[in-house]
Formats: structure tokens, sequence, C-alpha cells
């Protein structure tokens, strides 16, 4: 489970937004209006068009000025119709990237940009953008091409099980939200935000495929003993310290129409005088005024001096646990409180925290393991690109 979640994180990062941020307005073209200057070298690239007859399932065809206009290529999953001659920026080991990958998550944006602004400018915004997202997509294009290269048949089949189930998933997800029952439905509506269902399938593709990799071989090798967490413990000692607090609710009943806050003080001393007496919470949901009223009155832990009403503090220190209070009384208001829970000030005693000490040492060797892993990659990979990465030394440079 964490590592799942790690890779969930790493994951995002890589894709470089959240969830499925940047879905706009659908227009013809998701790069907006006529490309940017083309910076690949003319073919788009040479390993692109080895790469297309390595796999031997490349459609090409050109679009009169010598530039190879690459299709669907078998090894990476069928491309979408937005992909389909789109501009390549950049190889990863003769596998493209497509100017529309990068650019599909700012669709609306560029669309708006496109008739407000001119040619050169747009184009340079474009670029920009395209420059600053490489990187995230580079690395997301090594760990799924190394997962594509190390599958077998069989494994491949299983893996694409795996993918078309949680897919699946994620589109009825995606309909609840949007409010359709029909793939063309939600089809519709993803066009209209800028994308399309085969873009989302061929991203979540590709995602999968880098999860697949780091799940293989990320890999936490340290084996702790509880000797070892306790140390951790002693000499994160700091990171345990609790101070005194105390956990508890409040009845706060407002003075500003004072007959309504007097048919209140009559429900809750009725309450209290039943036997047995009403919960507390449930008087604070059904007649308090407090910020905290709808949750049962109750404030989650409060650390002695964080209190301005310093009184109040006092009494909620000493205050018999499980005790409603007498009725405190000011011009503005009329409350009573309860004390839930009260700590001393200390430690967390390790026996509490030395699970959560083990899986925090425990993903912070799968993050490093990880960061070896993609480093690995880098250091073993051919670019081709005329954009410059973010963090990346060309070999020779």
């Amino acid at each position: 489970m964490r590592l799942s979640r790690i890779l969930l994180t790493v994951l995002l990062a890589l894709a470089g937004c959240k969830g499925n941020g940047g879905l706009g307005p659908k227009v013809e073209n998701p790069v907006v209006g006529p490309p940017p200057p083309r910076r690949i070298g003319s073919p788009n690239s040479e390993q692109t068009e080895q790469y297309a007859k390595n796999e031997g399932s490349a459609k090409k065809t050109s679009n009169g000025n010598g530039v190879v206009l690459t299709g669907m290529v078998e090894s990476d999953a069928e491309l979408p119709k937005e992909l389909e001659g789109n501009r390549v920026v950049a190889t990863v080991n003769g596998a493209p990237i497509f100017a529309a990958e990068i650019l599909e998550r700012y669709a609306e944006q560029l669309a708006k940009m496109y008739e407000q602004v001119p040619p050169e400018q747009y184009r340079k915004q474009t670029d920009q953008l395209i420059e600053r997202d490489l990187r995230a997509h580079v690395e997301r294009k090594l760990l799924s091409e190394a997962t594509r290269k190390a599958l077998k048949k069989d494994q491949q089949k299983q893996l694409d099980g795996f993918v078309k189930k949680q897919l699946q998933e994620q589109l009825d997800e995606m309909k609840k939200s949007m409010g359709v029952t029909s793939t063309a439905e939600l089809d519709r509506e993803l066009q209209k935000r800028g994308t399309s269902l085969s873009m989302i399938e061929y991203q979540f593709r590709n995602r999968t495929l880098a999860q697949q990799y780091l799940a293989g071989k990320a890999k936490s090798n340290q084996k702790l003993s509880r000797q070892d967490l306790f140390a951790y413990y002693q000499q994160h000692l700091k990171e345990y310290e609790v101070k005194h607090r105390v956990k508890w609710q409040q009845i706060l009943i407002s003075r500003a129409n004072e007959v309504q806050a007097r048919a209140k003080l009559r429900i809750m001393s009725d309450g209290l005088q039943q036997k047995p007496s009403r919960d507390f919470g449930e008087m604070a949901v059904e007649i308090s005024d407090g910020p905290t009223a709808e949750n049962k009155g109750i404030y989650d832990w409060t650390n002695a001096g964080s209190l301005a009403d310093e009184k109040l503090e006092a009494l909620l220190f000493k205050l018999p646990v499980g005790e409603p209070s007498d009725l405190i009384e000011s011009t503005r208001n009329y409350q009573m409180v309860r004390v839930l829970e009260r700590q001393e000030a200390g430690h967390i005693p390790f026996d509490e925290v030395q699970d959560k000490i083990r899986n925090k040492l425990q993903d912070t060797d799968q993050q490093e393991e990880i960061g070896k892993l993609i480093d690995e990659l880098w250091a073993n990979a051919t670019i081709d690109t005329q954009y410059d990465i973010q963090g990346y030394e060309r070999p020779g440079s």
C-alpha cells in the first residue's frame, strides 16, 4: 500500500499535473492554432524514423515539406488521432514525444491566447511550455519504454488486462463526475475540455507502464530491527514531543436574541437533568451557535497557552474529564464546556509510533531507489531534441 502511494506521488509529478487538470474546451488541434517553429531536425528525427522501421508498424506520410509524420506505433500503443501527424518535440531512445501530449493540458488557455496575441508571441509561449514540461514527459517515457522492452508476450497480456480493468474504473468515475452514462457521451464531454477518450487511454497506459517499472524495481532493501527503530526514535525525540493539551467540547449560545438564548438554555438544562442525561454532542448539534456545532461541538487537541480566553483555558486544564462545566456567562454569550481527553506534556510512547517510523524509513529508502533508477535511465538514454531539458546535460556538451 505504501509503495502504491509513493508511486502515485511520483507518477503525478512525472505527469506534471494532478488528476485530470488541464482539461479545457476542445479545439481542432490540441496544440491550438498554427504549431510553433519546428525545432527538431528534418525529418522530425532520424531516431523516430528508425524506431518506426524497427517496430515495423508505423504509418508514415509526408506533409509535402519533407517532414515525416509518425502515425500509430505498435509499441507505444495506438496513437490518438490528436497525435497522428503531430509534431515530434523529442525522442527518447527513439520513442517519440509529441507536442500535443505536452500542450493538451493548456488547451483552454492557449485557445484564448491564440485569439489575443500576435503569432510570434503565441509561438514563443508554446515553446516555453514545452521546454518547461519536457523533462517530466521524458522521465515518464523512459520508464514506460523500459517496461515495454522488459515484458514478454504473456506478461504483456496480463498487463493489458490489468490496464483495461483499471482504466474502466477511472472512466466510470469520470462518467459519474460529468453526469453522463455512455462512453460516447463521455468522449464528447472530454472533447469539450480539450482532450478525448483516446488521449485519456493513451496517457493512462503510459503512466501504468511507468508505474509497472517502478513497482518491479523500486524495492526497499532495509531490514529494520526494533533496535533500529528505537535508535531513530531517540535521535528524533523532538518530533514526538507532546505539549500539555486537551480535547474538548463546547455548547455556545449567542445572546444576540435573549429570548432564543433562554429557550436554548432550557433545552440544555433539561437535557442535563435527564436520567441518564442527554448526550452533550447531540445537544451541541441542536442548539450551539459555536463554530464546531455540526461536529458535536468538538475541538481537536488544544495546546496549553494557545487560547486567547485565559480563564476558559485554565478551566479546561483542571475540569474533570467527562464532566460538563458550570454555565459560563458573558455579555455576548452563554457557554458550557466538557473535557473529552487530556494529555500531559511529554513524548508519544515508542510503541505507538514504531510502525510509523518503520514505514517512514522504508518509504525513504524506496524514494532513494526510485531516484537511482531514474538517474540510471537518464544516464543510459539517447535523447534527441533541440529543446533545453532542465537539469539535463547533453553528452559531450
